[in-house]
């Protein structure tokens, strides 16, 4: 009898345990169901700290991804970062406010949807469509608003991009064929020894380095441990990288954060500014910016951060896509020469991206749709943000989501179809 009341007991144990496993499972899928359904209730507090790097992109708990990142993408000011700050300044540029509902329906794979579902397919959290200054459609999901500042990634590259062209017009640098130890000496036993700046706003940096989230020996977890924790500096981390032997500078395209980084601190070498300083004052006090913007960093990460942390409103990235429209302007505000806009938005040679049914070509860390005779280009960040500019039919779109993955070639290439299928029906009326 003693020994069935034993083995009673462990049965009982093993059931606890059993039930235990299963309630923390449902727990999380409830957590992305209730929050994906009402996005009035926030999602649990993260703790930055206790990320680990490897996970940073891919989960389950970071601030990247879902169901955290459909509250913290709007919210990044609320987690444990250092903040610099990118200040408004002057008269806000008027939008004008929608005049009637916008809908359309758009084919992909054989399938016919809506614009809701889009939106719903892609879990956006923000959508925002500009014919000129007249906003044709806004929406916003999970909680966020018209001010709501919104993590867009590496749509900041091509922030940093039009910097580097106004410290050149502004005699700052010399040339984009100055190589980047010019200004960053303490590079010169790097690998971006013999790199470009040129070079480095194509990403045909040549260093030996590979991007793969997913992957743990990739030099990916290098960056990010970096960025979460500040440990090494963004600073020394570039000074340890190497160059690969079996590459040119120049010669291909790889796409790497490592090289807007330097982009970033060349800037800061050669204004004699903060990144943030120069970019509120060059920038966001010219394009009639409504709200403050921020970058953010690790608290211990004594440089400021320029390969893709930009957080500002869905109405202010339209104004910025509006100024790049307009070849540097907005607002009798020149910004950056139209010259500078034209050459960093035409692809080079080498720099293909094989997508499902479009091409991308790569210029200066923007993307340049070659499917199409509007030249239209992009601002691209993971997680699936975009900045969209159509400068013949004058129109830019800006997106802001959460997906599950950070690259999801189907998911791109469905964006890809609903900004085609947008400028198709504006165009029509």
């Amino acid at each position: 009898m003693k020994g069935f009341f034993t083995l009673f007991s462990h049965y009982i144990l093993m059931v606890r345990r059993s039930v235990a496993t299963m309630t923390k499972s449902l727990a999380f899928i409830m957590l992305l169901v209730t929050y994906t359904a009402n996005a009035s209730e926030p999602v649990p507090s993260i703790d930055i700290h206790k990320i680990k790097p490897s996970e940073l992109l891919t989960g389950p708990y970071s601030y990247y991804v879902p169901p955290y990142s459909y509250y913290y993408f709007h919210h990044i000011d609320k987690l444990d970062f250092k903040l610099d700050w990118i200040r408004r300044a002057g008269t806000i540029y008027p939008l004008k406010e929608p005049t009637k509902s916008f809908t359309l329906n758009y084919t992909y794979k054989n399938h016919t949807y809506t614009l809701n579902d889009y939106m719903k397919r892609n879990a956006v959290t923000g959508f925002l469509i500009l014919k000129d200054n007249q906003i044709i459609y806004e929406r916003y999901f999970h909680g966020a608003n018209q001010h709501s500042r919104f993590l867009t990634n590496s749509v900041g590259k091509s922030v940093t991009s039009t910097l580097i062209g106004i410290a050149i017009e502004e005699g700052k640098i010399k040339s984009v064929n100055d190589l980047i130890i010019k200004y960053l000496p303490e590079l010169s036993a790097s690998g971006f020894s013999r790199v470009t700046i040129k070079q480095a706003l194509e990403m045909a940096s040549g260093l030996d380095l590979t991007y793969d989230p997913y992957d743990l020996n990739s030099s990916t977890l290098q960056f990010n441990t970096s960025a979460l924790t500040g440990v090494p500096s963004l600073t020394n981390l570039l000074k340890s990288l190497k160059a690969n032997p079996k590459i040119e500078p120049g010669t291909q395209f790889d796409y790497e954060n490592e090289n807007t980084q330097a982009l970033g601190l060349v800037i800061e070498k050669a204004v004699g500014m903060p990144f943030n300083k120069y970019l509120e004052q060059k920038i966001w006090s010219k394009i009639g910016a409504q709200s403050d913007a921020f970058l953010f960093r690790a608290k211990a990460q004594p440089d400021q951060a320029a390969y893709g942390v930009l957080n500002a409103t869905l109405r202010d990235y339209g104004r910025f896509g509006l100024m790049i429209m307009n070849r540097g302007s907005l607002g009798g505000n020149r910004v950056v020469g139209s010259s500078w806009v034209t050459e960093s938005t035409t692809p080079v040679k080498f720099a293909k991206r094989a997508d499902e049914n479009e091409g991308l070509g790569y210029g200066y860390q923007w993307w340049i749709s070659s499917s199409n005779s509007d030249h239209a280009f992009k601002a691209l960040g993971i997680f699936g943000q975009i900045i969209y500019i159509n400068p013949t039919k004058h129109i830019v779109i800006v997106e802001t989501s959460s997906w599950q993955k950070p690259e999801d070639d189907k998911q791109w290439t469905e964006s890809s179809k609903i900004m085609d299928a947008i400028v198709a029906e504006i165009s029509r009326k």
